[in-house]
C-alpha cells in the first residue's frame, strides 16, 4: 500500500511540473506569438587589412554576405561606446566600417566585444611622444619598416593574387583557413586563444542583456572566428549557424554590391596606399585594370573616379597622362569627396578630399618632372591649411598620423616615385577627435 502511495504522489508531482511548464510555454506564446527560441548567431571570419589585397574577399563580398544572412544585430571587435558615435576605436580594420555603415543604413543595433579602451588620451599621448623620439627622421624608422614592407607585399602577393584559384570566403573557410591554423606559430595561437575566450563572453553576455534581437552577425578576424565558434558552439547561448549555409554567395548578389562606392574602394585600397607606393607589382594588374574600367562606367564623370585613374598611371610610371587628369582635378573638383571611408591604411593621405589629394599628386608629378618651383607652390597651398591637414587621419585611439609632417617633409626633399615614398609616412601625434569621435 506504502508503495501505491509512494508511486501516486510522485505521478502526482510529475503532472504538476508538466502542468507549470506548459503554462510557462503557452505563456510565451501569447506574449511572443510563437514558442521563445534561443538566438541564432551567424560567425563570419573576415581578413581585417587584407579585404582590401583579396579582390575574392572584398567589402563588397562582405556587404553582400551581410544583406544574405539579415541579421537585427551585428557585433564587432571594437568598442560599443565609441561605435554608438559611429567613431569606430581602430579604423584600420574595412570591415568594422562595413558593419557601421550596414547598421547604420537600416537603422540596426550595433554592438563591440569591447567595453573600455585599452588606452586613454594621456596615454596615447605618451605613445606618440616616445615613438617621436626614437624614430625622429627618416632614416630612423627606415631598416625596421623596409624589412616589414617587404615581408608583407611578398605575402599578399603570394595568398591574393597570383594563387591561381579563387580566395573566396567558400574556399577559405572550408580550406585555407583549417590549414592555416595547423601551421600557425604557437605564441599567435596563445593569444588568439586567449581573445577568443574574452569575445566568447562577452557575446554570451550581449545575448543575454539584448534577449529582443533574434539574428546576429558577428565580424571577427578568422583566427579568433574560428576559435570564438568552437566556444560558442560549447557553452549553447544561441544557437551557432555556421556561415558556410550562406556561401557561395550569388554571382548576382555579389554584383550588386559593386557599385561606385565599392568598387572606389576597393581601387583605393590597391592604388592609394602604403604597398601601393611600396610594390605596386604584387597586386594582379589585370584585375585592377578591369576594376578601373567598371568605376568610370558607373561614374564616368565623377571626380574620384579620375584621381583613381591618376594614381594607376602613376603606379605604371606615366607621369604625362596623369598630369592633365590631375590639372583638372585641381581647377574643377570644388568639394568633391571620396565615396567611402577614408582612413590611413586604404588611402594615403587620408584626406576626403579629392582636390586637396589631386593638389598632392599633382606636386609629386612636377617634383618628379623636375619642376620643383611648381611642386613647392602646391605644397605650400596645402600647409597653409595648417592642423587641418591632420583632422582625417586619426588611425587608433587618440593617435593620428601627422600627415602635416609628411608634405612639410616635400617642403625639403622632392618626391621621387621610388618605394622608399611610403617611409615618409611614418610620424604619429596624439589629439581628441573631433565631431562624431570628440570624446565624453
Amino acid at each position: 500500500m506504502r508503495t501505491r502511495l509512494v508511486l501516486l504522489a510522485v505521478l502526482i508531482l510529475l503532472l504538476i511540473s508538466t502542468v507549470v511548464t506548459l503554462s510557462s510555454s503557452l505563456a510565451e506564446q501569447v506574449n511572443t506569438g510563437v514558442p521563445r527560441q534561443s538566438p541564432e548567431v551567424v560567425i563570419i571570419p573576415t581578413l581585417r587589412n587584407d579585404h582590401q589585397f583579396n579582390l575574392d574577399y572584398t567589402v563588397a563580398h562582405l556587404m553582400a554576405l551581410l544583406n544574405a544572412i539579415g541579421p537585427d544585430a551585428i557585433l564587432v571587435d571594437d568598442y560599443t561606446d565609441w561605435l554608438r558615435r559611429e567613431c569606430p576605436w581602430n579604423t584600420f580594420y574595412p570591415e568594422i566600417h562595413v558593419a557601421l555603415g550596414y547598421a547604420r543604413e537600416r537603422s540596426l543595433a550595433l554592438f563591440g566585444t569591447r567595453t573600455t579602451p585599452e588606452r586613454t588620451f594621456e596615454e596615447d599621448a605618451k605613445v606618440a611622444e616616445k615613438y617621436g623620439k626614437t624614430h625622429p627622421d627618416v632614416r630612423a624608422v627606415e631598416g625596421a619598416a623596409r624589412r616589414t614592407l617587404d615581408a608583407r607585399a611578398a605575402r599578399i602577393a603570394r595568398d591574393y593574387s597570383f594563387p591561381g584559384e579563387s580566395r573566396d570566403l567558400h574556399v577559405l573557410v572550408t580550406r585555407i583557413f583549417p590549414s592555416k591554423r595547423k601551421e600557425g606559430d604557437p605564441r599567435e595561437h596563445a593569444f588568439h586563444m586567449r581573445e577568443s575566450k574574452r569575445i566568447a563572453t562577452e557575446i554570451e553576455r550581449l545575448l543575454t542583456r539584448n534577449s529582443s534581437h533574434r539574428r546576429w552577425a558577428v565580424l571577427l578576424r578568422w583566427e579568433q572566428a574560428l576559435l570564438v565558434e568552437d566556444a560558442l558552439r560549447a557553452q549553447k547561448p544561441a544557437q551557432v549557424v555556421a556561415v558556410t549555409d550562406y556561401l557561395p554567395l550569388k554571382a548576382a548578389a555579389v554584383e550588386k554590391q559593386m557599385d561606385y562606392k565599392h568598387t572606389a574602394w576597393i581601387l583605393a585600397g590597391v592604388l592609394d596606399e602604403w604597398y601601393g607606393m611600396w610594390a605596386p607589382q604584387v597586386f594582379p594588374r589585370e584585375r585592377i585594370a578591369a576594376l578601373l574600367v567598371r568605376l568610370k562606367r558607373h561614374a564616368p564623370r565623377e571626380p574620384a573616379a579620375a584621381f583613381l585613374e591618376a594614381r594607376w598611371l602613376m603606379q605604371h610610371r606615366d607621369y604625362g597622362q596623369a598630369e592633365p587628369i590631375l590639372k583638372r582635378l585641381v581647377e574643377s573638383a570644388g568639394d568633391a569627396k571620396f565615396p567611402f571611408p577614408v582612413n590611413g591604411k586604404w588611402i594615403r593621405p587620408p584626406w576626403s578630399s579629392v582636390r586637396d589629394k589631386a593638389r598632392l599628386n599633382l606636386a609629386f608629378v612636377y617634383d618628379y618632372k623636375g619642376e620643383r618651383e611648381k611642386a613647392l607652390e602646391l605644397y605650400r597651398v596645402l600647409l597653409d591649411k595648417g592642423d587641418r591637414l591632420n583632422d582625417e587621419a586619426r588611425a587608433v585611439g587618440y593617435i593620428y598620423d601627422d600627415i602635416r609632417a609628411v608634405v612639410e617633409s616635400y617642403t625639403k626633399s622632392p618626391y621621387t616615385g621610388i618605394p622608399e615614398e611610403a617611409i615618409r609616412h611614418f610620424p604619429i601625434i596624439a589629439r581628441k577627435p573631433e565631431g562624431a569621435c570628440k570624446d565624453r
